[in-house]
């Protein structure tokens, strides 16, 4: 039941999503995972690495739980995609079967959840590198939106004025913007 609900708040907020952003979607543009407060690898930041007292055995770890759970985040946005892709092709059909529409919302749902939960054990691991006063530091520098964020969005890069993007949330205040490192795009 609780399926048969979701189907169409997803239609209409897709609906007024595109309206809002007063563009038309392009069927062939990919989704970009952007992660709230994420700022790529904030132990690479000489202000923030230097205030947290990292040492290069942690910053090492920090390296490593990165790489390791990046494979892990690039493999479940990939299905995530191929997920959302079927059920997109599911929809556009003249006459949609809504049985075959039901467990495809399943399938997506059940992608998403990978991928969040991944995203939120990578952020667990990060922090067992810290100490309790590193962590303070850390969530007193990323202001109320705590050391990491929380929250995953996922949002259809649009054609703008540099061609098609991806979408970003605005930083928290006070946040210094990084540059994100070569390749480390997630």
């Amino acid at each position: 039941m609780k399926t048969r609900l979701l189907v169409p708040f997803l239609l209409l907020a897709a609906s007024l999503w595109a309206q809002e952003a007063g563009k038309t979607i392009v069927r062939d543009q990919k989704f970009h995972v952007v992660y709230r407060g994420e700022l790529g690898k904030w132990w690479q930041n000489a202000d923030i690495a230097k205030k947290l007292q990292l040492n290069e055995s942690q910053i090492t770890q920090l390296d490593q739980i990165f790489y390791d759970h990046k494979l892990k985040l690039i493999d479940f946005g990939a299905d995530m995609e191929k997920q959302d892709l079927k059920l997109q092709t599911l929809l556009d059909a003249d006459v949609p079967n809504e049985g075959q529409v039901e467990t495809q919302v399943d399938q997506v749902l059940s992608a998403r959840g990978k991928l969040e939960r991944e995203y939120t054990m990578m952020n667990l691991d990060l922090r067992k590198v810290l100490s309790l006063e590193q962590w303070r530091q850390l969530k007193s520098i990323r202001g109320d939106g705590g050391a990491f964020g929380d929250r995953i969005f996922f949002h259809k890069a649009l054609p703008g004025p540099g061609g098609p993007g991806p979408m970003t949330a605005p930083l928290p205040p006070g946040v210094p913007a990084l540059p994100p490192p070569p390749g480390d795009d997630l």
